[in-house]
């Protein structure tokens, strides 16, 4: 029985984190899909609240680990974290606010057979999404801002990714965004490395808690995908 290892990058969420994962241990009570999660790793990047125990609590009742991560380094180097460490035969990257109800997770893996990299999608055929218009503004000019970059890519920065364990590793090996845009940073990578990427339409639904500052994280974003711009340009020139 092929594997998945889970990872779930998580900052100061103790108020969702143990919602999420009581989500995941009922789905394991409950599903039998063919594979096997063989872990849950929790990477905990430089929380300043109770995230690593809460995560540790569900020890006794899901196949957890957990990584620490000290100070904040942000979400694509606590991912990079959890690829460096995994051991199953794919690998699903979950966001700590359960965003994607786990049970989503299947409609991935009916994909593996047609590409190397599944990606949940909030706009692809079948994807059902609830946000609010600000979301779906700032998601429409990152989308444009993106377009060259991935033509064939409608939703980068959806939290659910499914990978074979061997691309997730040759496509972390050169991932360095640390940030938020690493999302869009590992499917150009993945697109580099002639990586077969396909989109799924989820339910996806926001919750209330986001860490995202849509200032702030907005202009680390927006001068990251322009360093993804460089880096594509001088690859040419080599």
């Amino acid at each position: 029985m092929k594997s998945i290892s889970i990872i779930i990058p998580a900052y100061n969420e103790e108020k969702r984190l143990g919602k999420t994962l009581s989500l995941w241990q009922d789905f394991l009570k409950t599903e039998k899909f063919g594979y096997k999660i063989t872990e849950i790793i929790v990477v905990d990047d430089g929380s300043q609240d109770k995230t690593c125990q809460i995560a540790e609590s569900f020890s006794n009742a899901l196949p957890m680990k957990v990584i620490k991560i000290k100070p904040n380094m942000g979400k694509g180097n606590a991912v990079r974290a959890g690829i460096k460490n995994a051991i199953g035969d794919f690998i699903f990257i979950y966001d700590a606010d359960a965003a994607v109800l786990p049970e989503e997770i299947e409609k991935l893996l009916l994909q593996i057979n047609n590409a190397n990299v599944i990606i949940g999608s909030r706009v692809a055929v079948g994807a059902k999404a609830k946000r609010d218009f600000i979301r779906k503004f700032i998601g429409a000019c990152f989308h444009l801002l993106c377009l060259p970059l991935l033509p064939n890519i409608k939703d980068a920065s959806c939290g659910a990714k499914l990978f074979e364990k061997k691309c997730a590793q040759k496509i972390f090996e050169q991932q360095r965004i640390n940030r938020f845009a690493f999302d869009i940073e590992i499917l150009w990578l993945a697109k580099k490395l002639k990586f077969k990427t396909k989109e799924v339409g989820i339910i996806w639904t926001e919750i209330p808690g986001s860490k995202v500052n849509v200032l702030k994280d907005g202009f680390e974003m927006f001068f990251s995908v322009l360093g993804l711009y460089k880096r594509a340009i001088l690859d040419k020139i080599k």
